[in-house]
């Protein structure tokens, strides 16, 4: 699996995770006023969004295999793992405040005595969640720029032949095809 294709995965699917999240985040101001039928009737509208699940169970594995994939390179693995450790932080907060508040209102079909606590905490568990996909969002694309940034200076410098230059996955002289053998015969003809 190439670099790039790891790259636009973990991008897409972490932008895909982040959607419900952020939906919840954004009817919070809105909900957290309803009355309880209010509630219930909203609520009704996340039945099926369990298969969000899917998408955030990739976004964890394309995001460990890119872990995995820059593990080489400290800065890029550092927000790599940020984006992990966050992604992976939503599910701690599923687990931990969301599932047992949908067990509790048997997914909001009943309003229990303590409802409204048990909304607040619904709420709140998604909003964490979203700041947590936005942050992995962001340590993700941080980490595209700055390894692209990083691999085209690499290739710059093996170009002009210049040692100790990083042996990136994928990129030996073939890659760089003929502008690379131009560069290499133009420094030839100067000298002879």
């Amino acid at each position: 699996m190439t670099m790039n294709l790891v790259w636009v995965l973990s991008l897409l699917l972490a932008a895909l995770a982040m959607v419900p999240a952020a939906a919840h985040l954004l009817e919070l101001p809105n909900k957290i006023r309803l009355t309880g039928k209010e509630y219930l009737t909203a609520q009704r509208l996340y039945r099926g969004w369990a298969l969000a699940g899917i998408v955030v169970a990739a976004a964890l594995l394309s995001t460990l295999v890119l872990l995995f994939m820059v593990r080489d390179w400290p800065t890029a693995f550092a927000l790599a793992w940020v984006a992990f450790l966050c992604i992976a932080g939503t599910q701690v907060v599923f687990w931990t405040f969301t599932y047992p508040v949908n067990r509790m209102t048997a997914n909001w079909t009943f309003l229990p005595g303590d409802w409204s606590e048990l909304r607040k905490r619904w709420e709140y568990s998604h909003a964490a969640s979203a700041v947590l996909n936005l942050v992995a969002l962001v340590a993700l694309i941080v980490c595209m720029f700055w390894t692209n940034d990083v691999r085209s200076l690499d290739i710059d410098a093996a170009r002009h032949g210049y040692a100790g230059t990083a042996n990136w996955p994928g990129q030996n002289e073939r890659d760089y095809g003929r502008a690379y053998d131009a560069d290499r015969r133009a420094d030839s003809a100067r000298y002879i």
